[in-house]
């Protein structure tokens, strides 16, 4: 029993650590977006509820909007990446069939230039893979501040204490069913990014 105490509040400092970081750090003005409130609060008898993490992710349109971003620039980037290879691939093939022709000197020269171009190329990629994963990074952050942003203006007046998120085999080991709000956030949140996105 204590250890699970232990962890429930663990989980609750960690919340509170996580929205007191997300409310200090950005800096735009939380009064830019529209408070939107869902057609219906159904307030349960209870001062803790949660939301499914999982289905959040997977039904909240931003979230969605964002995957495709993601997947759209990381095709991107491998489409331009491979380009570069095949163009510094057809130079090497080039110089493989001219090899013999070339003085020893010039020949030399070739590959040195081959090897710096792959050098380059190699750099290229890791730039490349720090940009995904910082913009990935970025995105999922202001992903995670509009969900805290829209959970304060519109649940801070219901009377619940906490709102957690359950995740199968995360912190949570156990929620009743009548305490999922999970719906009613999911249709909010929707219905705050489609008037932000207007």
């Amino acid at each position: 029993m204590n250890r699970i105490s232990i962890i429930i509040n663990s989980v609750f400092g960690i919340a509170l650590i996580v929205l007191y970081y997300l409310h200090f750090k950005s800096n735009p003005s939380q009064d830019d977006q529209p408070i939107i409130i869902p057609p219906k609060i159904n307030m349960k008898p209870a001062h803790i509820v949660y939301v499914n993490t999982d289905s959040l992710m997977d039904q909240y349109e931003y979230v969605k909007d964002m995957r495709k971003e993601l997947e759209s620039e990381r095709n991107k980037a491998e489409s331009e990446f491979q380009t570069k290879y095949t163009k510094l691939e057809n130079e090497a093939n080039n110089l493989r069939e001219i090899i013999e022709k070339l003085s020893q000197e010039e020949a030399a020269k070739q590959q040195q230039d081959i090897m710096m171009k792959e050098q380059k190329l190699n750099e290229f990629r890791e730039q490349m893979q720090e940009k995904l994963v910082k913009n990935e990074q970025d995105k999922n952050e202001k992903m995670l501040k509009s969900i805290s942003d829209y959970l304060k203006k519109n649940y801070q007046k219901t009377g619940y204490k906490y709102i957690l998120g359950y995740q199968h085999g995360g912190g949570i080991l156990y929620a009743k069913d009548s305490l999922n709000i999970t719906s009613e956030i999911i249709q909010g949140l929707n219905a705050q990014y489609k008037a932000n996105k207007k």
